[in-house]
């Protein structure tokens, strides 16, 4: 029987910082300057006897990141300088961290059961965070041409690299979409991948099960096995790319171990037009890059630098808090909360609909947010109020902005309005098809709208009288009389045509379950 293959997949994430200035000079940090080398210095073009200046708020910044991430600070930090040639590194070196990175021994869980990985939960190390520069930006042109724009050198970056712990392509994907979620709440970058401020490479091998260990950052083998050698993945770009660039470096190393030819150690880039891997040069080893300590910049203590901070809330916590504070599904918790300007806008829909719960007709009793402790479930009532929120605020409202491009930040709908809306849906007031309506008018109005005012203008709320529903009813039987006989011959889908012809016959207003309840007396009475 052939030994089973298992993935080993470590990351490799630099994240630049979104500080006011460059990592070692003043230079404004703005790599995306239009014009290109505009934002540039002495220092930060690498000219001979200029001495480096480290940023304090990066330092601040990466200690941040570390403690997010359940890192152990280091009393006592510097920087190396990492020697390398390449056009993108004006000095010839990068300052970065080599032995002693500011943060180190972390871990980052992951819950997993939303996917379809074999294990619901993983816990994956962080070997270490640290802090450099980044390099300058290459663009390639036509007839073997390269242009260097200098105004990325120097904009901080940090460098978080993970135990080689990862099992999936699927785990790999969540790890780095959930660090996104982490940066973006400390407020220390926008993460975004697809503009470079977020960049991804991945460690990837297939070893024999039950033939090595995880010892130390690294895999140690047992016996006489030879470990396979691993593959860095570059170029990866988007959530997508990663998921997608682990799992064809799998499957092409799995083809080559097969045919007896183990993976030799190199550096491949991701093609996303050959969704595939392409060789780039053989790997590099620490030796190759010749650290030694930065002697123009002295040790330093990174907490002393960072000061007194507090952590924000992070996204497990708060997705937690969504599901078992206000009652969301766990999906729709995840959804709110991807985006701090959804879930502030949910936190205060969720406040406003608890005073009108109070309001409606028995559900004085019913609560939804109760911060203390020993808060009590929610009582159906609620239970179901909480639902109907969700799925307004994650598939009607999100859809409709998608739809028109807008976004949230500018949304002219208060959160007290759009509560009042799925109350008044809850109440049997209007129903699912009119309030959409009401919905489309108050975000398409420009400005912020009462939902009650334009139902009642507009003729939208729910006909429960039953002399205008039995009035539909009687239409709807003389005008389909075909289908009424086949009804009444035990055809009984045959109700759900004639409700839907006494609901277009009412625009949508008439109360379907009056209209259901009407239709089956007349057409049952003999």
């Amino acid at each position: 029987m052939p030994t089973k293959l298992v993935p080993v997949i470590g990351l490799e994430i630099h994240v630049e910082l979104k500080t006011q200035s460059k990592m070692f000079c003043a230079c404004r940090n703005d790599p995306f300057a239009t014009a290109p080398n505009t934002h540039v210095c002495e220092i930060c073009l690498g000219h001979p006897g200029t001495l480096p200046a480290p940023n304090r708020a990066a330092i601040a910044a990466t200690v941040k990141i570390a403690r997010a991430l359940n890192c152990t600070i280091a009393s006592e930090s510097k920087f190396d300088r990492k020697h390398y040639f390449y056009p993108d590194l004006p000095k010839g070196y990068q300052i970065s961290q080599y032995d002693q990175p500011i943060g180190a021994a972390g871990f980052l869980e992951l819950d997993l059961t939303a996917t379809d990985n074999h294990r619901p939960r993983a816990r994956i190390g962080i070997t270490r965070v640290h802090l450099e520069e980044d390099t300058a930006k290459l663009t390639h042109g036509t007839a073997g041409s390269t242009l260097v724009d200098f105004n990325r050198a120097g904009v901080p970056l940090v460098e978080i690299v993970t135990e080689p712990e990862g099992e999936s392509a699927q785990e790999a994907k969540l790890f780095c979409q959930e660090l996104q979620l982490i940066l973006r709440a400390l407020g220390v970058s926008p993460a975004d991948m697809e503009k470079g401020q977020m960049r991804c490479e991945a460690n990837v091998s297939l070893q024999e099960e039950g033939r090595f260990e995880k010892k130390n950052g690294t895999l140690a083998p047992l016996g006489d096995y030879v470990l396979n050698n691993k593959v860095e993945v570059k170029n990866i770009n988007s959530f997508r790319s990663v998921e997608r660039a682990i799992t064809f470096e799998l499957e092409r190393q799995a083809k080559l171990i097969a045919q007896g030819l183990p993976p030799p150690q190199e550096n491949r880039g991701w093609d996303e037009d050959k969704q595939a891997t392409v060789h780039q040069r053989s790997k590099e080893t620490a030796a190759d890059y010749r650290y030694f300590p930065e002697p123009d910049i002295p040790p330093f203590s990174p907490l002393a630098l960072a000061g007194d901070f507090t952590l924000p809330e992070l996204p497990a916590a708060e997705r937690q808090r969504f599901h078992s504070e206000y009652g969301f599904s766990r999906a729709d918790a995840a959804i709110l909360t991807a985006s701090r300007d959804w879930a502030a806008y949910a936190e205060s829909v969720m406040s406003e609909l608890s005073a009108w719960l109070h309001a409606l007709p028995d559900t004085h009793a019913c609560t939804i947010t109760d911060k203390n402790a020993d808060r009590p479930a929610l009582c159906k009532t609620a239970q179901e109020l909480v639902r109907l929120a969700g799925g307004w605020l994650t598939s009607k409202l999100m859809g409709a902005l998608n739809e028109r491009a807008k976004d949230i930040r500018t949304l002219k709908v208060k959160p007290e309005n759009f509560a009042e809306l799925v109350a008044l849906v809850y109440a049997g007031r209007v129903n699912s098809t009119n309030a959409q309506k009401i919905l489309l008018e108050m975000i398409g109005s420009g400005v912020d709208k009462d939902p009650t005012h334009i139902m009642e203008e507009r003729g939208y709320g729910q006909i429960t009288d039953e002399a205008r529903i039995g009035a539909l009813v009687e239409e709807v039987i003389k005008s389909y009389p075909a289908q009424v006989a086949q009804f009444r011959a035990g055809k009984e889908p045959l109700i759900k045509f004639l409700i839907g012809m006494a609901m277009k016959a009412s625009e949508g207003s008439a109360d379907p379950a009056a209209v259901e309840k009407l239709l089956r007396n007349k057409l049952t009475a003999r």
